[in-house]
């Protein structure tokens, strides 16, 4: 323990590690890779999205969802829009930008639409460090031990953007809300979305009209407009909640007294009690457990990377860590020997807005002394400021929602081709699988 709490002036600076790390530069994300995009008479009709810009390094999970490998979520901290996490729950409608309005109705004495040239002309522009987390992030760790009704086995289905927009609440003030909690309760927003059930979702009216929230109708992530995949021309941005609440390609919005009715919304984006293993029999229960909003506690490492070296010496441990609601990560923990004793990293990158509040990811890092006679796993865990903090061990639910445990990063024995035997670094994805198919 003393070698590895020992003063930071006695290991080589974070810096010259970062140099030799494989990842590459950390002020820069790599050349994106561009998939030629068709127009729209070329449309496969097998594959509706041909015509969108799809970076090829990103996994695929099913149709219409793409995942950034864990391995370059450390290219940037603002994740290139061609790297970051995409969610959709059908194909992606094409939209024009000057003809696509978005529509403010219900408890509003003035209904209105606005294009999104209308938003700029007419309210001051803002602009908005937030991660967005899928709920399902994590999630393949969670089928690895049973899989469940969460078919898209998430990685680290999360990403950090700037983003740049309008706030809602400016909008929903020149509509004349009703300012009434009693009777505005909760927001609807429904999305182009191009498929046959459509996509609804809402959130709690005080959510929105925060004046510290930073709710935003968003045009632009990290400098430039939102491409396809991230709801051109428009989305709502809902900093600190669940992606699944930041609709794309909005159309309209509607200030209502009830949570929106859409399947996903009553269904799916929930943590259900751990004893129901399927929906027959017990939709009733489904249908009582509350929707998902502010996202957990949550952190991970993104170095060492699955399938490196685990060599004795002073090794760099850095990742990401992202808390809901707007609560601040206040400390990310490491620790060598299963949890016994911790120590604390640094913060490499973070912001707060002047309210205070944390919606963007902090990138934390720090050096350990690593000895693999002594050391068998790496432990991560993250602090926020109301002092929660993530469970020992998966917390499984039926749908893979919000895994927050403990991040272990294990050294694995792996054989090479020349039959010889060399320790590596293995994330969960990776260690889990080995031993489920040990298992059976």
């Amino acid at each position: 323990l003393k070698s590895f709490l020992r003063s930071a002036s006695h290991r080589p600076s974070l810096a010259s590690l970062w140099r030799r790390s494989p990842v590459g530069c950390m002020s820069s994300a790599p050349a994106a890779i561009q998939v030629p995009a068709k127009t729209g008479s070329e449309k496969d009709e097998e594959n509706p999205d041909a015509w969108v810009r799809r970076n090829p390094v990103m996994w695929k999970h099913g149709k219409t969802n793409w995942e950034c490998p864990v391995d370059l979520l450390g290219v940037s901290y603002a994740t290139p829009p061609d790297l970051f996490f995409v969610r959709s729950h059908g194909p992606v409608p094409s939209l024009d930008a000057v003809t696509h309005s978005v529509s403010i109705e219900g408890f509003v004495s003035k209904p209105m639409n606005f294009s999104v040239q209308d938003l700029k002309d007419k309210f001051p522009v803002r602009r908005v460090w937030s991660a967005l987390v899928c709920s399902g992030s994590r999630r393949k760790e969670l089928n690895l031990i049973k899989h469940g009704g969460g078919h898209i086995d998430w990685h680290s289905a999360v990403g950090n953007a700037e983003w740049e927009g309008v706030y809602l609440r400016d909008v929903l003030l020149d509509c004349g809300v009703e300012q009434d909690y009693a009777v505005a309760k909760h927001v609807e927003f429904e999305g182009a979305d191009a498929h046959s059930s459509g996509y609804r979702t809402s959130v709690p009216f005080s959510t929105t009209f925060n004046p510290a929230g930073e709710v935003l109708l968003a045009w632009a992530m990290n400098g430039v407009p939102l491409p396809p995949d991230h709801g051109f021309p428009l989305r709502v941005l809902v900093p600190g909640v669940t992606g699944a609440r930041s609709c794309k390609w909005l159309r309209r919005i509607c200030v209502q007294g009830q949570e929106t009715d859409h399947h996903m919304h009553k269904n799916y984006y929930k943590v259900l009690p751990p004893h129901i293993m399927t929906p027959k029999g017990n939709l009733e229960e489904i249908l009582a457990a509350p929707p998902l909003y502010d996202v957990s506690v949550n952190a991970i490492a993104f170095e060492p990377r699955t399938g490196t070296p685990a060599r004795a010496g002073p090794l760099l441990v850095r990742g990401y860590a992202y808390c809901g609601g707007g609560r601040p990560v206040e400390r990310v923990e490491v620790s060598l020997d299963g949890g016994s004793t911790w120590a604390q990293s640094t913060f490499a990158e973070q912001h707060r807005t002047e309210a205070g509040n944390m919606y963007a990811w902090v990138w934390w890092e720090t050096v350990v002394d690593f000895d693999p006679e002594q050391h068998k796993e790496i432990v991560v865990r993250a602090w926020d400021a109301h002092c929660n903090t993530q469970p020992e061990r998966p917390l499984w639910n039926y749908n893979g929602m919000m895994n927050n445990c403990q991040f272990r990063l294990k050294v694995d024995s792996v054989q090479k081709e020349d039959g010889s035997f060399s320790l590596e670094w293995q994330h969960p994805t990776t260690w889990m699988e080995k031993a489920t198919s040990a298992r059976l």
